[in-house]
């Protein structure tokens, strides 16, 4: 995945158990980059493709607080000393990420080996409409409800190809949607969600799903049974 042809990059790295992509977003002449959703054992990797490319993390954020998108921040965050930004309404799963899959943090240290110590001092607020500029890239964040109550998006105008990107977190895949039977997930609000932030997007838009391959929202117009629901 390419952002444009200048000094910009953005790389992804699947990771764990659950597949989840993390997304690096860069900017070579100026040295320094953000990170999005470092899941399961990713700190190591995301650290070696940061001195692969020669690039500082400013910041991590992300799409929202499920335990596959979150588990290698507190380490990132401590390594890299930079700050994590997530909406406040995935507060909770921040404070005990084992209450997204409907666990408890004991069976998360037995059968994961997770031990949870979240840098809170650390933890930055994300808003709707909020404008980022992490690495000099300029970042629209969008709230979109549903798979979790504080999942939202990260669109980049010029996102690379003569096209937009869309970060899409577990919002949007290649041929699907995001669950919204773990706890406090709501079927309804992710249609909103995906009515407001995706079917208003063009279909050039490309979009960096949370788990699978890249697609764009014209595609998903066209094949998605779910965007093609909402009609």
């Amino acid at each position: 995945m390419v952002l444009d042809a200048g000094t910009r990059f953005v790389d992804v790295l699947t990771l764990g158990l659950w597949q989840s992509n993390c997304y690096l977003l860069g900017d070579l002449e100026r040295g320094s980059a953000v990170v999005v959703d470092p899941g399961q054992d990713g700190g190591p990797p995301v650290r070696r493709l940061l001195a692969e490319r020669g690039v500082t993390a400013e910041a991590i954020l992300l799409t929202h607080g499920h335990l596959d998108h979150v588990w290698a921040v507190p380490e990132l965050a401590e390594a890299l000393d930079v700050p994590v930004l997530l909406h406040p309404d995935d507060r909770w799963l921040w404070e005990d990420p084992a209450a997204g899959l409907g666990l408890d943090a004991a069976l998360l240290r037995r059968e994961l080996g997770l031990d949870w110590d979240p840098p809170t001092e650390r933890l930055e607020a994300l808003a709707d409409g909020q404008r980022l500029a992490f690495a000099g890239i300029p970042l629209e964040v969008r709230h979109t409800p549903g798979h979790t109550p504080g999942s939202s998006v990260f669109l980049l105008a010029d996102g690379g190809q003569d096209a937009p990107l869309l970060l899409s977190g577990d919002l949007l895949f290649a041929g699907s949607v995001g669950r919204t039977d773990l706890p406090r997930g709501s079927a309804t609000t992710q249609r909103a969600s995906l009515e407001r932030h995706v079917l208003t997007l063009e279909d050039r838009t490309r979009v960096g799903p949370g788990h699978g391959p890249e697609t764009t929202i014209g595609a998903e117009r066209t094949s998605n049974p779910f965007l093609r629901a909402i009609g």
